[in-house]
């Protein structure tokens, strides 16, 4: 795709960061779009700007709940919770270049429908990482006016997102997906991702709006990517080859990702605490010694996954090994919990004696090399990041499932446990002597959603978790929202606050009541 960026670059840049800069620009009359509008190699460049601007979705805040030494967040945290609008509004910005220039360009419907369909799948993913991190948000009615925009209400900006994925679900499988002479990657949305995204957004309307016919609606779309109804997915095989294939690139268990073009975005890895948590020895030339500044200690590793439960060594590094050594082997560096016959030794460490687990869930580690460094730096890692794959869809729909009161809900459960606990016979059948342990076999919700933990540990999805199973998961399970009164939570303490640039720039946006007060009080 590379080639392609030198064509509208510069044009594509002035138009996104004025659309996205919603909250105070100045239309600039001279410049006339007319001219960017020619060819399909055109609607790829502006494909490719919009892509860009879909990986920065994420939600940093989400990322600093997964790996904490003590799986919460305290006051120190308050920083992390006031974020900007500029990378959603960014995003639909671009997306609604693409919708509303549709018509300019001289191709026949069949060709430049595919793109506009990419950007209705990008502006309902927007909406809805607003509604899920924001809660009230402007909607932007017609980005051609540079309108400034006040807040909308969360159904309303919900409504949104269902709007546009709806529209999306026009895409075809992933199997059948054509963009020109594009190559393909599962970043481009196909009718599975806006399945799977039309599934969390009634998900979420269910649990946290509260509108709970909606469970069903999702359920019914999970069940539609089960059942290959919408594309062609398959569990990979165990633990270990879902973090080789399954989190690696485009594989059969993936259904949307971001995508790191690794030549063209240098060192960027789109989970930030990802990147953060990554260390030793999937980073071989770190130092196992240093305290991580995310990390979750070996006990609570040990805790969260049964000792039976393959994920346990596959997500984590040896973490039952006594000692940790560092050899030499010719020109190659490797680690092992063993001292072996082969290679020269060149640090060892006692395991146990470090308290922090090591990661290995990520295993791409890139490096660049350098002449004034005997070592290689590392760049980041040389992988996608999931969004959604199957087996957090099969876990979403046994979700769907409790919350209706259906039995079912335990075989989904199993179906995922099956893989983690491979050649365990029936140990992983709930409830396990685990469950029974823990108190999930009195509580098949809780267990579901201990199970998401489990499973898509440091993928970004427990917070929302929480959030969807209710008031009392989130301050259960986050200990900076245990402190919080049932007026503070209907004020809006469990969304992200705005920072207070927004303000100077749009005289039309207002915080919401509990962060006003918060900030004033700061």
């Amino acid at each position: 795709m590379k080639k392609y960026i030198y064509i509208i670059l510069l044009p594509v840049l002035f138009i996104v960061n004025g659309c996205s800069d919603w909250i105070n620009v100045v239309p600039e009359n001279s410049v006339t779009y007319e001219s960017y509008f020619k060819s399909e190699k055109d609607a790829q460049a502006l494909l490719f700007s919009l892509e860009v601007k879909v990986r920065t979705l994420f939600s940093p805040f989400a990322s600093y709940t997964e790996l904490n030494k003590s799986r919460n967040l305290d006051e120190s945290y308050l920083p992390m919770m006031l974020s900007n609008f500029e990378r959603y509004y960014e995003t639909i910005a671009s997306a609604d270049i693409i919708i509303d220039n549709a018509f300019r360009f001289p191709l026949e419907e069949e060709v430049i429908k595919p793109y506009v369909l990419q950007a209705y799948f990008a502006k309902a993913a927007a909406y809805f990482a607003l509604a899920t991190d924001f809660g009230e948000a402007p909607i932007i009615k017609d980005g051609r006016t540079y309108k400034k925009y006040g807040k909308s209400s969360v159904s309303e900006v919900l409504d949104e997102a269902e709007k546009w994925a709806l529209k999306a679900m026009e895409l075809p499988n992933y199997e059948n997906l054509k963009l020109g002479d594009l190559t393909l990657c599962k970043q481009y949305a196909s009718k599975g991702a806006v399945t799977a995204l039309l599934a969390h957004i009634y998900a979420w309307r269910a649990g946290v709006e509260g509108k709970t016919e909606y469970w069903e609606k999702a359920e019914d779309l999970c069940s539609q990517i089960i059942e290959n109804k919408v594309g062609n997915y398959a569990l990979e095989e165990n633990p270990v080859q879902l973090c080789l294939s399954g989190l690696h690139k485009d594989s059969k268990e993936s259904i949307w990702e971001y995508y790191r073009e690794l030549e063209e975005q240098g060192s960027v890895f789109y989970y930030q605490g990802v990147k953060e948590s990554v260390g030793f020895p999937i980073i071989v030339t770190k130092d196992p010694t240093t305290e991580p500044d995310y990390y979750l200690t070996k006990e609570q590793v040990r805790e969260l996954y049964d000792v039976e439960d393959g994920r346990r060594e596959a997500y984590f590094w040896a973490t039952d090994a006594d000692s940790i050594f560092v050899k030499k082997i010719g020109d190659e560096t490797i680690v092992d919990t063993e001292r072996g016959t082969e290679g020269e030794v060149t640090a060892r460490w006692g395991n146990q004696e470090l308290k922090w687990a090591f990661p290995a869930k990520y295993r791409y580690p890139c490096y660049k090399y350098y002449s004034w460094s005997s070592t290689p730096i590392w760049s980041g890692m040389d992988q996608n990041v999931s969004r959604y794959r199957l087996a957090e869809i099969i876990l979403l729909r046994a979700e769907c499932r409790v919350r209706q009161g259906k039995d079912n809900a335990k075989d989904d459960l199993n179906a995922v446990r099956q893989r983690a606990y491979a050649g365990s016979n029936f140990a992983y059948q709930y409830p396990n002597a685990d469950d029974v342990e823990k108190g999930l076999d009195k509580d098949l919700q809780l267990a579901i959603f201990r199970e998401r933990e489990k499973e898509l540990l440091m993928e970004g999805h427990r917070y929302y978790d929480a959030r969807r199973n209710g008031v009392e998961y989130v301050q259960r399970f986050f200990k900076i929202y245990s402190y919080l009164s049932p007026q503070d939570i209907e004020e809006g303490a469990l969304y992200q606050g705005i920072v207070a640039t927004a303000f100077s720039d749009n005289d039309l946006l207002r915080q919401n009541v509990y962060w006003n007060k918060r900030t004033q009080n700061q």
